[in-house]
């Protein structure tokens, strides 16, 4: 039983973790990002007022200039509002600090401590204050005589602001994709709709084809041109198969039951008038006559029967042995002669080659096919008229054809002559078997049997067959 409802779920659970996924590693790249487009940008004012503070440093004359004078040049000449300027001796005091004062705190910081050991990697030190919780990007830079460190200028900015700026569009992009996630559950909805709805129908015709409704039809409106709608088209025309096997089962009972009644009946009938007192020789001669003869017709449909029936479950197997097919073929054609002579029919045989080899196959599966062949050419053709059996052989098949001027097929049946319980005509004697039986045969020699008929015309049956199937005999 199938659960749409659950593959639904399945199929919104799968779509909305998906999208998911893809916005949030959207929105965490675009996050990082922006943080570091903002972050790059202190950074490279940091180090703006970094080269700034060399170039004035080195432009003081160093033996006119105690440190201090250098220093409150760079304070004064420095001076923007976003960026705080700390002034540290070598000891790591603050001798001024963002507001011009002595306050000679210690300052212990990572870039200062870097910058007093002269390290040359200028890496921002990114931390929050201890009184203010501020959050703060600084650099510091040596100041330097003759190469020997006489202090440190540190710059710092607050980071607060584009804190803030970078939270608004966190959250921005927070609600944009908690927007896209409702427009993507609107979206995965509509599409598991599509695929369930014409699984629905699938489902209901495969209920219907389970009750044995084998005429039904999709609604092909909502089945879509994709796999979902060749899945459909296999089950319409499974459908309108099984519907064709079925009638052909009908119409096959029907014959069946027809031919079993025919030959039961005379049986019956003569067997009662042969206890009659008073019955004359001849009328015992006829009477017998026609009971063998409506026997052998019941044992040959027994025999269909039951071919079909190990046909149907593999079960018919081959006596491989060596077959001198020019002697069956000529033993056939004697055999069914007299039929062929009441019905005023020229049988003929003909051999395409001076000398026909033997070859390997089951000589009594291959008589049975050869003598339902002809048997149904004398069947469907008219007083008159001719049957011709050519055996041509090559290095590898050996090709009998049965040729007759009969009745012939029509064209649009053509197709089917080979399935099994086919009859063109169900008003005349026959199982439907004899020919898909023959073609079974056929097959298991590894061989193929075709048709070529015209209506009115006569039928050409050929069938070929594999010299050697089985290279050590």
């Amino acid at each position: 039983m199938l659960h749409f409802e659950g593959l639904r779920k399945k199929v919104i659970k799968n779509y909305f973790m998906i999208i998911i996924i893809t916005v949030t590693l959207f929105e965490g790249l675009f996050m990082f990002y922006i943080q570091n487009y903002y972050y790059d940008s202190v950074k490279q004012i940091l180090k703006g007022h970094v080269r700034y503070t060399n170039n004035a440093y080195k432009s003081i004359p160093m033996e006119t200039s105690s440190f201090e004078k250098k220093i409150n040049n760079i304070f004064e000449k420095d001076n923007s509002e976003n960026v705080s300027i700390d002034i540290i001796d070598k000891n790591k005091n603050i001798i001024l600090d963002q507001y011009g004062f002595k306050t000679y705190k210690k300052a212990d910081y990572e870039d200062v401590d870097r910058a007093l050991k002269d390290v040359k990697n200028l890496t921002p030190y990114i931390y929050k204050t201890n009184d203010t919780n501020e959050h703060v990007m600084s650099v510091s830079v040596p100041l330097k005589v003759n190469s020997v460190i006489e202090g440190v200028v540190r710059y710092t900015t607050s980071l607060d602001e584009i804190d803030s700026t970078i939270f608004k569009i966190g959250l921005g992009l927070i609600l944009a994709g908690i927007f896209i996630l409702l427009i993507a559950i609107s979206i995965s909805l509509k599409f598991a709709e599509t695929l369930i709805q014409p699984l629905r129908e699938l489902k209901q015709f495969a209920n219907e084809l389970a009750h044995g409704n084998y005429n039904i039809k999709l609604k092909n409106t909502n089945i879509s041109d994709d796999e979902i709608g060749d899945l459909a088209q296999t089950f319409e025309y499974m459908a309108s198969e099984i519907d064709k096997s079925e009638k052909l089962k009908e119409e096959f009972i029907s014959s069946i039951s027809h031919e079993l009644r025919t030959p039961l009946t005379s049986i019956k009938g003569w067997s009662e008038t042969l206890g009659y007192e008073g019955i004359t020789k001849d009328e015992l001669d006829l009477g017998l006559g026609i009971i063998q003869d409506e026997t052998e017709r019941l044992i040959k449909l027994v025999e269909e029967l039951l071919d079909f029936s190990r046909l149907s479950s593999d079960r018919i197997k081959l006596k491989v042995d060596i077959v001198n097919i020019e002697g069956l073929a000529k033993g056939v054609v004697n055999q069914l002669s007299v039929k062929a002579i009441e019905k005023n029919i020229s049988l003929i045989t003909e051999f395409k080659n001076n000398q026909i080899e033997n070859i390997q196959g089951d000589k009594n599966r291959l008589r049975q096919v050869l003598i339902n062949l002809i048997q149904n050419a004398i069947k469907f053709t008219s007083d008159g008229g001719y049957i011709l059996v050519t055996v041509a052989q090559d290095e590898e098949f050996t090709t009998i054809k049965v040729i007759d001027n009969g009745e012939g097929i029509e064209e649009y049946n053509l197709e089917k002559v080979l399935d099994k319980f086919f009859q063109e005509d169900y008003n005349k004697a026959g199982s439907g078997l004899g020919l898909a039986i023959s073609n079974e045969i056929v097959k298991l020699h590894g061989g193929k049997m075709t048709l070529e008929s015209k209506k009115g015309v006569g039928s050409i049956i050929t069938f070929t067959l594999k010299n050697k199937i089985i290279e050590s005999i």
